[in-house]
């Protein structure tokens, strides 16, 4: 599997890594980093989450109240 994001998940993961970077020192780059992995996981592993509709699944990030959604 190949991953590639749509430009409006794009966007709102910079305004993410933007918004938690002004909360902590460290926090917006913990953020993609998290972010960065769970992506990795989904390539590697596509089938491994709950289908939230036959095409469509969803990962959700450990720390973070964010989910990866991908076909």
């Amino acid at each position: 599997m190949s991953i590639r994001l749509l430009e409006l998940a794009q966007t709102e993961l910079d305004e993410a890594i933007a918004w938690y970077a002004k909360q902590a020192p460290g926090l917006g780059d913990a953020f993609l980093i998290e972010a960065l992995k769970t992506l990795r996981l989904v390539e590697q592993f596509p089938q491994a989450w709950h289908p939230l509709t036959p095409q469509v699944r969803r990962c959700r990030l450990r720390r973070f109240p964010y989910s990866v959604v991908y076909t």
